[in-house]
């Protein structure tokens, strides 16, 4: 594995899955990226000088010729959009560099051999799923235990329908079941986890990562972990723990599952009865914002086909 060389501060400009494949380039392709980026970006300082220039050439400037050309032959909106752009050539000026950043990287990448090179990363292909000893269907008593694809069950006063299952494996402790449930276009997650004679059960949706804050993706980057505390929709939440281990798809389709590389961030509410949770997978980061529910809320469990 590469350290990071040079200035840190181009890589603000490259998604976290890229950078996550920065980090294991040689130093001559990391060199070469910000030799590259040193000759490609724009200058937020430049754009603005360009902006009371006066010819007025700052959208040219990041490459929009089509609506800098629209701009002089409007008088700048007639004074509205010259106006306008004052307050939006800082995230011009990000979205050029974002751009360039990620063709640069892709080229070198592609120079290199990265993609090829990690390609073949075999080692989670030999690992399995941990066995759950899940017990079979019962229609008379019905539990989370009998969940699988395709089944379907009332909560909240809908009926959801499992769409896909995963397994999450964890190091230091017992599996969680995750399922992606829908009702017509509504998506939540249902995912629960044995604990002794009980079972935490959590119902949550998908939030972005960044209304929860802007430099999260940065911040678990740098520093490697999010904050002790977060907010979001006007609820404080504390981290209670992090977790590393496997995610893996479970299909009835699929015979052979393979593991994916995980790492969770789990916050709760002071009074423990909303939850957020962050997840690292595949390169990308996710939130998940819920609340932690009684097991037995969950009713009518039914296969698809009965």
């Amino acid at each position: 594995m590469s350290n990071l060389i040079l200035s840190q501060k181009d890589l603000k400009y490259l998604p976290y899955s890229m950078l996550v494949e920065f980090k294991e380039m040689p130093q001559e392709a990391q060199y070469e990226f910000f030799q590259e980026m040193k000759k490609f970006k724009r200058s937020k300082v430049i754009m603005y000088l360009l902006h009371f220039f006066p010819l007025h050439v700052s959208l040219g400037y990041v490459g929009k010729w089509l609506e800098q050309f629209l701009f002089w032959i409007t008088g700048g909106g007639f004074g509205v959009w010259w106006l306008v752009l004052l307050f939006t050539i800082p995230s011009e000026i990000k979205n050029f560099n974002r751009k360039v950043a990620q063709e640069i990287f892709k080229d070198i990448a592609l120079k290199y051999g990265i993609k090829k090179r990690y390609k073949h990363t075999p080692p989670k292909a030999l690992i399995k799923p941990k066995v759950l000893n899940l017990p079979e269907f019962d229609p008379t008593q019905p539990t989370l235990d009998h969940l699988k694809e395709g089944f379907m069950f009332d909560l909240d006063g809908k009926t959801w329908q499992i769409v896909e299952e995963y397994q999450q494996d964890f190091k230091m402790k017992n599996s969680e079941r995750l399922f992606v449930c829908h009702h017509d276009l509504e998506e939540k997650f249902l995912r629960y986890s044995n604990e002794g004679y009980f079972k935490k059960v959590l119902w949550s949706k998908a939030v972005n990562v960044f209304q929860i804050d802007p430099e999260l993706e940065r911040k678990i980057r740098t520093q490697g972990n999010p904050a002790n505390i977060l907010y979001l929709n006007g609820h404080r939440f504390y981290k209670e723990n992090i977790e590393s281990g496997l995610m893996f798809k479970v299909s009835k389709s699929d015979a052979d599952v393979v593991g994916d590389s995980m790492k969770t961030w789990h916050y709760f509410n002071e009074d423990r009865t909303l939850t957020l949770k962050i997840e690292s997978y595949r390169n990308k980061l996710k939130a998940f914002q819920g609340k932690v529910i009684d097991e037995n809320n969950i009713t009518d469990i039914l296969p698809y086909k009965v």
